[in-house]
């Protein structure tokens, strides 16, 4: 027998009334969402549009524009102490901005508001030309990077020019001085031993904070009197040191023994000895010794190194290779700020003087 489905309209009725079966279907076609009176299908349109959606095209932050420009830092395979300067640099250049009320988004930022306001508010709190000069060099290297990448259609950094410093500027210790420094460091103490060496290590070799405390044990090579030191810009160099400063270290090496660290200087908790440790104990030194009128840091100990060598007789080409300066022009003002032989050897080598003489 032929089972046939039951009606969906109630028959026999004077008007056609919809049956069981057709409220059902309607129903479960409701629930699954595929009803077809309350959600009719709407055909889609085949032009894409090209209208962008806000939500992902909104400018990076600030400290997006610093995250990205340290970034390029690292690939190009500088220094930490390098990209810590840079990151510090420019979040004060924001903070000083924001201080005085000004635009501080890196991309709206303006020629004026770095010449007037950040220039002009480093200069009015009257910052050593040094500070300034490397805080307006890693602004301009940091706008250089936003521009010629595209992210901000102008340079504001292009017109910001350096302070002059005075040509005198570099304070040296005295003799007396230094004679009075070496004697603070307690040598009977492990830290005063280290602390001996370090000082006189600063004024042999006329090495930065920086390059003294990342030398490892293996960077020392006592036998040839020698160090292997990692400079700016990740290069290499040797630095010799006497007799001296060696028997200083053989002795500091001796109490500090073998470490787990590789580091060649180390605290009392024989961790690597930091930055901010060795400057505060230098400074100390410096009031132990009544010092004034001259800053007590390590930057001083190379000054003085470099002015003692030129007095000495040491030639500026050697002197530029024991110091790391990629060029002679720091060299050349050592020469002369220091060398106080000049009007003797004119004196002894005049041609004006010579050929009167020959004329006798």
């Amino acid at each position: 027998m032929c089972h046939s489905s039951p009606p969906m309209y109630a028959i026999g009725t004077k008007h056609a009334v919809p049956s069981n079966r057709f409220f059902v279907m309607l129903r479960n076609a409701k629930m699954k969402g595929r009803c077809l009176v309350n959600n009719p299908i709407k055909r889609r349109t085949n032009r894409v549009s090209t209208q962008t959606d806000r939500s992902f095209s909104a400018k990076p932050s600030n400290e997006e524009w610093i995250d990205l420009f340290l970034q390029d830092c690292r690939f190009r395979n500088l220094s930490q102490r390098s990209i810590a300067y840079y990151d510090s640099t420019l979040h004060y250049l924001l903070q000083v901005l924001e201080e005085q009320q000004q635009c501080a988004d890196f991309d709206q930022i303006s020629a004026d508001n770095l010449q007037r306001h950040f220039l002009g508010y480093m200069l009015e709190k009257q910052l050593a030309p040094q500070t300034i000069n490397g805080r307006l060099i890693c602004c301009r290297i940091f706008f250089r990077f936003l521009h010629r990448n595209g992210h901000i259609p102008t340079n504001p950094a292009t017109a910001l020019t350096s302070v002059k410093a005075p040509k005198d500027a570099i304070a040296t210790f005295s003799n007396d001085e230094l004679v009075r420094l070496l004697r603070q460091p307690n040598q009977s103490t492990f830290t005063g031993l280290r602390d001996y060496a370090i000082l006189l290590l600063f004024l042999d070799t006329g090495i930065r904070i920086g390059e003294l405390l990342g030398l490892r044990i293996e960077d020392l090579h006592l036998q040839e009197m020698e160090l292997r030191v990692m400079g700016k810009g990740a290069k290499e160099r040797r630095v010799p040191f006497q007799k001296t400063c060696a028997k200083a270290l053989r002795t500091y090496l001796a109490e500090r023994g073998d470490l787990l660290t590789p580091a060649l200087f180390v605290s009392i908790d024989n961790q690597p000895l930091q930055i901010r440790s060795l400057q505060d104990r230098i400074h100390d030194y410096g009031l132990m010794a009544k010092i004034t009128g001259v800053r007590v840091s390590p930057h001083t100990f190379r000054h003085t190194m470099a002015k003692m060598y030129i007095r000495n007789g040491g030639d500026p080409f050697s002197l530029q290779l024991i110091l790391g300066h990629s060029c002679l022009d720091m060299v050349q003002m050592y020469v002369r700020l220091f060398n106080n032989e000049v009007r003797e050897q004119h004196r002894k080598y005049s041609p004006v003087e010579h050929m009167r003489s020959r004329r006798k």
